[in-house]
């Protein structure tokens, strides 16, 4: 995802439910985690990446100072 910043967020293994180029909204569902080729399988696991141009930077300043919370999928 390329933010208005120009730093650009990954979020791997996610089945996406956006497409190249849409819009979405702080919040949005941007897909569904899966464990398709997760070295955590049958389990599934969430990476977060964070580039700005070609240098990676520590994803979790993209996150706000609240406590972070994981949902169940269904």
């Amino acid at each position: 995802m390329l933010h208005a910043s120009g730093l650009r967020s990954t979020y791997e293994p996610v089945s996406a439910r956006v497409t190249v180029g849409q819009a979405v909204q702080r919040g949005a569902a941007l897909g569904a985690l899966t464990s398709d080729g997760s070295h955590c399988a049958p389990d599934a696991c969430l990476h977060l990446g964070a580039i700005r141009g070609t240098e990676y930077v520590d994803p979790l300043m993209l996150l706000e100072r609240s406590r972070v919370r994981l949902l169940p999928l269904q």
